[in-house]
């Protein structure tokens, strides 16, 4: 079984990527809408370990470049935690049949 703050960790990031790229998906979704706002949020560190995502006030126009940018780099985070956490599992279970 993973430890609890080896999971704790891969799914505070797991849930961060996604409202991250949740925000961008929006701000994207938005970019011709008269009036609109452009999302903003920042990823920050939570104790004991993990990450967290915390909206900021809106900034203006929506500047697609960074979007996509936001967007990728969220996806790219996203696959290696969900990744990390498949590796850490099956490195689990072929500890388990050795014992076994």
């Amino acid at each position: 079984m993973i430890s609890s703050i080896a999971s704790t960790t891969l799914l505070s990031g797991l849930a961060t990527q996604s409202r991250v790229a949740q925000t961008a998906a929006d701000n994207i979704a938005n970019v011709t809408t008269p009036g609109y706002q452009a999302e903003r949020g920042q990823v920050v560190s939570v104790s004991p370990a993990g990450a967290s995502y915390v909206p900021l006030p809106p900034e203006g126009e929506v500047d697609l470049a960074r979007q996509v940018i936001d967007l990728d780099q969220a996806k790219q985070a996203y696959v290696l935690a969900a990744r990390t956490f498949s590796s850490i599992a099956k490195t689990e279970k072929d500890a388990l049949n050795v014992l076994a």
